[in-house]
């Protein structure tokens, strides 16, 4: 099979062509020619605008061909940049303008006419007021043509039969971009176990410059024995939206005036153990001016492989633990060796429901023990990361949250197997006229067994002798220290004289329930003491 590219070339218009060609059994067979997508006409509205007053943008305009009388569709992409007058060079972020038929919104190009055969779009570039020198000149750099599957890209000196360029008057930037602080990425601890393959740490700050706007920069992280990590970034419009993105951070404003960063920089494996630190950052700005942070202010990174300081025999106890009434303490407990003048920290981190609570101590075998709070019915958490810190700064690492050995530590509550159990109910009063039954609150008082799990939710029901349901109600409670669950009627509604059987359920913070009395459910259990009778007399 051979493929044939052919290109034609007229004034303001480019077309890409291609034929395929099969041969079967000596004999060419020629399938239906591929559409072709052309650009056929770009311009400028104004060959030379004056930026140095401020905001100026230029109207660009472009009509691209699509020889495929069934397509119903045609989109792209139009990139601009900025070349110096000093250098001669492309200096700067680019500017990619997306474009998409009888598309008109969303900050991009607008559709202004036409059909996915021939359309036309227009676009106003924002020229930038500052860059190196008193002018400079702005460039179509590359266009993108797409439909039905098939990409035409028009670039380079294929471009220059068209109005691509133009030239802007600009004031001088003669500073270069700064940033505020350098912190490592929200919630990580500075220490970064290596193992058998690299790893990923991120930094993060803000890159200023509010004159020509920041475009890219580098940052370089120093190690042991002169081993060093050199990162290239920049920041790069977000991908379904028009928004930005630098590095693993959305925000910042157009053309990098603020732009903050969260850049991952990803250490080898074998990286030397040690302390790492940030060397070196140069930020460039979009005039091409520089800024050189050498060794600025930023957290340094401790890197181990667990080759020197090492921590084994994880264990917990107690566990599992009894918090359902309350937050209780635990212990965690390991054994270290390797440490240089002792251990001086761990920190320790969980998925949620747990947290450290207080320093390290060494029991009199030599185990080093953290102290942990459980909080109240925190049904389980795992230990996420385990960092060992000796005396001299080496570190040993363990859990997820490093991507180290996992310490296979988890901690649980105690199960809670049996529902609540009623031990037996008194009504205060047990007994009053019906003309008192929408004036007074009967104080129900229930005596419940003391079990694994508090009781806390109660539903109460009041059945006439026919064993309907003349009163309800439910919500939260609590039980107290001795067992008992008391709660209040409120009988708004009133009652004919006649004996009243009281049924309730009894739900648990593990979720098991149990009723009491109630004829109307299949589950009811008999209230020791008998039958719970409010007695409605007359008058």
């Amino acid at each position: 099979m051979s493929t044939i590219i052919a290109r034609r070339f007229t004034h303001a218009a480019l077309a890409l062509v291609v034929t395929v060609a099969a041969t079967v059994l000596g004999g060419v067979v020629a399938h239906a020619a591929a559409p072709r997508l052309a650009l056929a006409a770009l311009s400028f509205e104004q060959p030379t605008v004056d930026a140095t007053e401020g905001y100026v943008a230029n109207k660009l305009t472009w009509t691209v061909t699509n020889t495929d009388p069934d397509a119903r569709s045609v989109h792209g992409t139009v990139t601009m940049r900025m070349r110096s007058s000093v250098t001669g060079q492309l200096v700067g972020h680019d500017w990619v303008v997306r474009y998409e038929f009888e598309q008109t919104c969303c900050g991009d190009a607008s559709y202004e006419s036409g059909t996915p055969q021939e359309s036309t779009y227009t676009y106003h570039l924002p020229v930038r007021r500052y860059a190196d020198a008193a002018t400079a000149a702005w460039e179509v750099t590359r266009v993108t043509i797409t439909a039905g599957g098939t990409t035409a890209t028009v670039s380079g000196t294929r471009l220059q039969s068209f109005g691509y360029r133009f030239t802007a008057q600009t004031m001088i930037d003669s500073t270069g971009p700064t940033i505020d602080y350098i912190s490592l990425a929200p919630s990580r601890r500075p220490y970064v176990y290596v193992g058998a393959g690299p790893v990923t740490v991120a930094y993060d700050f803000t890159v200023q410059d509010g004159e020509s706007g920041f475009w890219k920069g580098t940052i370089r992280l120093n190690g042991p024995g002169g081993q060093s990590v050199t990162t290239p970034f920049s920041w790069e419009r977000e991908v379904y939206s028009t928004g930005f993105r630098c590095g693993a951070v959305s925000g910042g404003e157009q053309d990098g005036r603020y732009m903050p960063c969260s850049i991952g920089i990803t250490l080898p494996a074998g990286a030397a153990p040690g302390s790492w630190r940030i060397a070196r950052l140069v930020l460039r700005n979009n005039a091409g001016g520089t800024t050189t942070y050498q060794n600025p202010r930023a957290p340094s990174l401790t890197v181990t492989s667990n080759t020197t300081v090492q921590a084994s025999g994880f264990a917990v106890s107690p566990n599992p633990v009894d918090n359902w009434r309350g937050a209780v303490q635990t212990e965690l407990s390991m054994s270290v060796t390797g440490a240089t003048k002792g251990v001086s920290a761990v920190h320790v981190d969980f998925d949620s429901g747990c947290q450290q609570w207080g320093g390290p101590t060494a029991k009199a075998d030599g185990r080093i023990v953290v102290p942990v709070m459980v909080y109240q019915q925190t049904q389980s958490c795992r230990v996420e990361g385990i960092a060992v810190i000796d005396g001299a700064g080496k570190a040993a690492l363990y859990g997820d949250a490093y991507g180290a050995p996992d310490p296979e530590l988890t901690i649980t509550r105690v199960p809670s197997t049996n529902p609540p159990v009623a031990l037996g109910a008194t009504l205060d009063p047990s007994s009053l006229p019906a003309s008192e039954v929408n004036q007074r609150s009967i104080q129900l008082t229930i005596q419940a067994q003391v079990q694994v799990a508090p009781i806390v939710g109660l539903g109460v029901y009041l059945y006439d002798s026919d064993g309907t349901v003349v009163y309800q109600s439910f919500g939260g409670t609590s039980q107290a220290t001795n067992g008992t669950v008391t709660t209040w009627l409120h009988l708004w509604e009133p009652l004919e004289p006649g004996d009243y059987t009281v049924g309730f359920a009894l739900d648990d913070a593990g979720r098991l329930g149990s009723r009491w009395n109630m004829p109307d459910s299949a589950d009811s259990q008999t209230l020791p003491g008998g039958p719970l009778v409010l007695t409605v007399t007359a008058g």
